[in-house]
């Protein structure tokens, strides 16, 4: 039921500041309601819901503010993970990342006249950015970063409109990432951050947020 719920926020079928019922999503997904409590208590842990005195859950808001804090977060704790794989990664580590990037680079980015990515391209891409960081021995901060990264990605489904190849070679940024850190450059950090200040940056700059 977390997954399923997860997913239906990630994508926009709940959408931010939706409130969450009990016993209508208890119906809509065929689950109990003691079954849904647990599942909404793990989105609120990892801020993609939030408990309210005396009103219950709701999927969590969103604001411009809240974009640039999670991706300042992003930068730190990710850069920081990022950093320790290429120190502490073995061969099994490398081969890992290499083929999470095959994966994402023969995903369906989009689909024509829907809004957002292909959910088998976001699949790819939240793989390939846990590969990058999974020799990573701080599991707090894999976790955080897990966290942050479906933060980043409700904003980045929500804004009703695709980074379009033609503005971003997101493609070679991804290869980028994937070629220093299998080298154990750490210009792969510095690389990260570019990477994921992009993507703020245009969603910030198409008004994807009020």
């Amino acid at each position: 039921m977390h997954d399923v719920l997860r997913s239906a926020i990630l994508r926009g079928e709940l959408v931010p500041g939706q409130p969450l019922r009990l016993a209508a999503l208890a119906t809509t997904y065929g689950a109990s309601q003691s079954v849904v409590r647990e599942a909404l208590g793990r989105l609120a842990e990892h801020n993609l819901a939030e408990l309210t005195p005396n009103q219950g859950f709701r999927v969590v808001d969103i604001s411009r503010a809240d974009l640039n804090d999670i991706t300042d977060l992003r930068v730190l704790l990710e850069g920081s993970a990022l950093r320790s794989s290429i120190e502490n990664g073995d061969v099994q580590w490398e081969a890992a990342v290499v083929s999470a990037h095959h994966v994402l680079e023969r995903a369906t980015f989009a689909d024509d006249g829907e809004p957002g990515t292909t959910q088998d391209w976001s699949d790819a891409h939240a793989a390939f950015h846990i590969a990058l960081v999974s020799a990573c021995d701080n599991p707090r901060m894999l976790s955080l970063t897990n966290s942050l990264r479906d933060g980043a990605e409700l904003y980045r489904q929500l804004s009703r409109g695709s980074v379009h190849l033609e503005e971003r070679d997101i493609p070679g940024e991804h290869r980028e990432l994937m070629e220093l850190a299998t080298a154990r450059d750490p210009r792969a950090v510095d690389a990260l951050e570019r990477h994921l200040r992009r993507t703020t940056a245009y969603l910030l700059d198409v008004g994807a947020l009020e």
